[in-house]
């Protein structure tokens, strides 16, 4: 994972500061989540700020990537899907009800946004 993380972090330094900075937050979140025990409190600090930080990316590109209508409201169709699984998950962490599902769907829908990011780079460079 380390070697992963190092590799997006230097394929986002060719990229915006504000989603390098993101990107670096996530893996900070993700590398705290993985470490610190579910039972101490700081893990869920950690599990906020990956989260937020997805959120973050995830607006940051939607508004960027604006040229184009199509490209825009498919971004932001998945960035409003992200933000219902992160209220639910939220919702979920209060009333201390199993989030497994939801946060799968959350991270799936990350991993999709990111993908189709990442196709519009390479396909449609101006």
């Amino acid at each position: 994972m380390l070697i992963m993380a190092g590799f997006t972090v230097l394929y986002e330094y060719q990229r915006q500061r504000w989603s390098l900075a993101a990107i670096i937050v996530l893996l900070c979140g993700i590398f705290g989540v993985i470490f610190i025990p579910e039972q101490n409190h700081t893990h869920y600090i950690f599990a906020g700020a990956a989260f937020f930080a997805i959120v973050g990316f995830m607006i940051g590109h939607t508004f960027h990537h604006n040229k184009s209508i199509e490209t825009h409201d498919n971004l932001r169709m998945l960035l409003y899907a992200q933000i219902l699984f992160m209220v639910i998950t939220v919702i979920g962490v209060i009333q201390d009800t199993a989030i497994f599902a939801i946060e799968a769907l959350f991270l799936l829908n990350f991993a999709i946004f990111y993908l189709y990011l990442h196709f519009l780079h390479y396909h449609y460079k101006p």
